[in-house]
């Protein structure tokens, strides 16, 4: 099941300005990755999921090292989306096994967590690769959120995912991967690998990818 979808920005502020004017909703702080250079706004979709838009934190500005996501490249890309999340909850060591043994390795189950916009932290554990990222980012990674409150529950509502598919050019590939970690997503055969998300808010739609 979706847990996120990962909108990737230069500019954090400017994309949920963005957003905001195309559909009326307008993302809130999720909070700050300490150490990782990074910072998220996020907005409530339907079945428990959410979109995260995550960019650059201006309160990390002497962050050094690669970015997640490769967002210390982001060349002309402006933003898009790399990558998905999952809901694998207290089967995540199984399910990433499952994929490693069917030749898809997707990384280490490993914790994390942020600060929230109130000064508490939330911590979860996910499966964490490196990067470039497998099929073009259409393998997702899996999250455990455990005990803690969804993101889903506390960011801000009134978005509807009016449509989510992956693109690529190796559709029965994605479909064996998908396979092995236990996901499902709609696929289209394209030349190049996407993830493409249609939002909707009350005043009208925007699309990602």
């Amino acid at each position: 099941m979706l847990d996120h979808i990962v909108l990737a920005t230069p500019d954090v502020q400017a994309t949920v300005e963005r957003i905001a004017a195309a559909t009326g909703i307008r993302a809130e702080l999720g909070g700050h990755f300490q150490g990782r250079g990074v910072y998220n706004h996020l907005i409530a979709l339907q079945d428990d999921a959410y979109l995260e838009i995550i960019g650059p934190d201006p309160n990390q500005a002497d962050h050094e090292g690669p970015l997640p996501f490769g967002m210390h490249e982001f060349g002309d890309k402006g933003a898009h989306v790399p990558h998905w999340c999952c809901k694998a909850g207290a089967e995540i060591e199984e399910r990433v096994a499952a994929a490693r043994e069917a030749g898809f390795d997707i990384g280490e189950v490993r914790p994390l967590g942020r600060v929230l916009a109130d000064g508490t932290r939330l911590d979860w554990h996910l499966s964490v690769a490196g990067w470039p990222p497998l099929l073009g980012g259409l393998m997702p990674f899996v999250i455990n959120w455990g005990d803690a409150r969804h993101p889903s529950t506390t960011a801000v509502k009134g978005m509807s995912l009016v449509s989510w598919h992956g693109e690529h050019p190796d559709v029965a590939e994605v479909r064996r991967a998908h396979e092995a970690l236990g996901v499902e997503l709609e696929l289209r055969e394209a030349p190049e690998p996407a993830l493409v998300a249609v939002l909707e808010g009350p005043n009208g739609q925007i699309t990602l990818r």
